[in-house]
């Protein structure tokens, strides 16, 4: 496996991790399942653009 794709598989993984922790903090709070979901969205989607972005400002993907 090339070490670019294992880069953008790991910033995957961690936006995962951290979406998951959103949406359980959402639970916790006794959010609505849509709430949740919508919760966990957004902080996937906000986490692997910022992760993808610092790994493309350090030279780690991109060409």
């Amino acid at each position: 496996m090339q070490q670019k794709s294992m880069y953008v598989i790991i910033a995957v993984l961690v936006a995962l991790v951290v979406a998951l922790a959103g949406s359980l903090v959402a639970i916790v709070e006794e959010g609505q399942p849509t709430v949740v979901l919508k919760a966990g969205a957004v902080t996937f989607t906000g986490t692997l653009t910022l992760v993808l972005g610092v790994m493309l400002c350090l030279g780690v993907v991109g060409s």
